[in-house]
């Protein structure tokens, strides 16, 4: 499918677009003429990803490092179509770890399913409760949250939460 170099006994493809880099098995990617690996860096959503461009031309393209990675070895991913780490943990782009599927749902249902929901309990648990008390009417109302205490008098709940803790 795509050429192969050697570097210090390390085995890399090269991109079948994207002909100065190419990828190794472990997950490293590589500028050819370099020789160096590309380190890139982390995006917001957790991914990790380098700027690449064909060799004699100016125009470059951010890339995620793991689409990169199985396109050495796989061919052109079509993008209706997603990469999906069989460990879950984003910069971990071995070849080994990756998986094509069909489509961005599936990998939706994927994570749905390993996905821990023990946070709302946690937060039913840190639930503020408030007890305010009118001082013309010495009138005593308790709210279950500090949003419903914003609704009721229209106060930012960050003010009634820094009223609350005295701040």
């Amino acid at each position: 499918m795509s050429k192969e170099i050697v570097i210090d006994t390390v085995v890399y493809k090269i991109h079948p677009y994207y002909n100065l880099y190419a990828a190794s098995e472990n997950g490293t990617v590589i500028h050819i003429i370099k020789q160096e690996p590309l380190v890139g860096h982390k995006s917001h959503t957790g991914y990790r990803q380098v700027v690449v461009r064909r060799y004699n031309d100016r125009k470059q393209k951010g890339y995620f490092i793991h689409r990169f990675i199985w396109e050495c070895y796989n061919g052109i991913i079509t993008n209706d179509r997603v990469i999906d780490h069989y460990n879950d943990v984003r910069d971990d782009n071995r070849l080994s770890n990756l998986q094509l599927l069909i489509t961005q749902q599936e990998n939706c249902l994927k994570s749905a399913k390993k996905r821990d929901y023990s946070f709302a309990v946690r937060n039913n648990q840190n639930r503020k409760f408030v007890k305010a008390i009118d001082l013309v009417t010495n009138e005593i109302v308790y709210y279950n949250s500090l949003y419903s205490v914003q609704q009721h008098i229209n106060v930012n709940c960050g003010i009634v939460k820094m009223v609350c803790e005295v701040l």
